[in-house]
């Protein structure tokens, strides 16, 4: 028998045809099982929709994600005085109204949000003179409160710095905005001034106040003032040297303030 005969013979034999039926039957089902399992996995064709976390606080997300079946983490958190400590300002992914997408159960959202306190290396100031160590704390974001104490040979030069009563060590890193006390030494018979509370006025109001004080002076620094109305209108949020019971500074001493825009109400 010739290779053509048993070539014609074995293509239309039951026996081949039988094993190409089971072999698409197989391919088939793996398709259609394959397919099956990567929708479940996948979960294709569902879409939930991702709700607003944006200016919510973040102890209220579990009860914003309740029921959607949708995690989130928390990726990192911005400094920023003016919100409530928690309060989220990032979302990923956004929400679904301002995006017009859903996303897949299980999702993670990952959230910024706020704090109220950031942490800053205290600079050393001991021997150094009083204005320079003011000078240099409120580059830092810190504030300043002096005590005097009788010194022929530190007069008007910083002895001690003390944080919430404690000397403080080099290297240490206190929150933003935090009084520093000052020790200076000051000849006997000095005269002093108290320093009053500036804070709510506007810079003409805190003018004024500082009248008959000892010659106290002003100095202000505007924040998101655009216009010179602005600056007229913005109110004194902090202060150095901080007011206080006890809180005196020599005649002629200058008083830093802070100030910002009042906002509108409408």
């Amino acid at each position: 028998m010739s290779f053509i005969q048993k070539l014609r013979g074995f293509i239309i034999s039951r026996k081949l045809w039988i094993n190409i039926g089971l072999i698409m039957v197989a391919w088939v089902l793996i398709i259609w099982g394959s397919l099956r399992y990567f929708d479940s996995y996948t979960n294709h064709g569902q879409e939930i929709q991702v709700p607003v976390l944006l200016g919510n606080n973040l102890d209220d997300v579990p009860q914003l994600l309740s029921g959607l079946e949708l995690r989130y983490e928390v990726i990192d958190s911005i400094y920023d005085p003016a919100l409530l400590e928690g309060t989220v300002v990032y979302q990923s992914p956004m929400p679904s109204d301002s995006t017009g997408m859903g996303v897949k159960e299980g999702r993670i959202i990952k959230v910024r949000v706020s704090k109220q306190t950031r942490l800053v290396e205290l600079p050393i100031v001991v021997s150094k003179s009083r204005r320079f160590a003011e000078t240099v704390l409120m580059t830092k974001g810190l504030r300043t409160k002096t005590t005097f104490v009788p010194s022929n040979e530190d007069q008007g030069s910083v002895m001690e710095q003390k944080y919430r009563g404690k000397v403080v060590t080099k290297g240490m890193k206190i929150p933003i905005n935090s009084i520093i006390e000052l020790v200076v030494g000051q000849k006997t018979g000095a005269e002093f001034a108290y320093v009053p509370d500036l804070n709510g006025l506007t810079i003409n109001e805190a003018e004024e106040r500082l009248r008959g004080t000892g010659g106290l002076r002003l100095f202000a620094i505007y924040n998101d003032c655009a216009s010179n109305q602005d600056s007229l209108m913005a109110s004194i949020t902090n202060q150095t040297p901080v007011a206080g019971d006890s809180s005196k500074v020599p005649y002629g001493s200058t008083i830093t303030v802070f100030a910002s825009p009042t906002p509108q109400v409408d």
